[in-house]
Parts: structure tokens; sequence; C-alpha cells
């Protein structure tokens, strides 16, 4: 297993066991896991294609809805701050992502 499979699995997990007591602290712990994976050096489309075929097989509800908070930490649809790819303006998908949620 890959360590982006690792760190895959460590997201998916967090994902399946998120409750509104521990959304917070898993959402922390999910950009921790996010910014590993992109010091790793894999692209921001190689991750965002990935993490999106996952969270279009997710049912509606918390899951769901906390998956799509990792993604707008990959696409930049979230604080400046918290942009992972910021500094890679070639492989940008904030425009290419918009309204793709609702």
């Amino acid at each position: 297993m890959s360590d982006f499979e690792k760190l895959f699995s460590q997201i998916k997990q967090l994902a399946t066991v998120v409750t509104d007591e521990n959304y917070n602290e898993y959402s922390k712990q999910g950009y921790d896991i996010l910014m590993r994976i992109h010091d790793s050096g894999m692209t921001q489309n190689q991750v965002y294609s990935i993490f999106f075929q996952y969270y279009n097989r997710l049912e509606d509800g918390l899951s769901k809805d906390w998956f799509a908070e990792m993604l707008d930490y990959i696409c930049g649809w979230c604080d400046p701050e918290k942009y992972i790819w910021k500094n890679n303006t070639s492989d940008s998908l904030q425009n290419e992502s918009a309204g793709k949620f609702f």
C-alpha cells in the first residue's frame, strides 16, 4: 500500500466516524492528513479527482458534508490560509470546481 493509499484510508476512516461532537477535531486531523498528501508531491488534480470520486459514492449526511470540507481544502473553497495547493496556480481547481457540490 502506497503512502497516499494509507493517508487516503485514514481520511475515509475519519469520514465514517465523524459526529457533531468530533466534527471540528476530525476536520483538523483531516487537514493535517491532506497536508501530508500535498507534501508527498501529488498534484492537486490527482488528489481532487480521487477524493471527488469517493465523495460521489457517499450518502447524503454528515460524513458527506465533512468530506466536502476536505475537497474545499484541496480546491481552495475555504479560508485562504487553509488552501493547501495555493502555490500551484497552474494546477488550480478553484474556478473548475465552482458549483460542483450544489
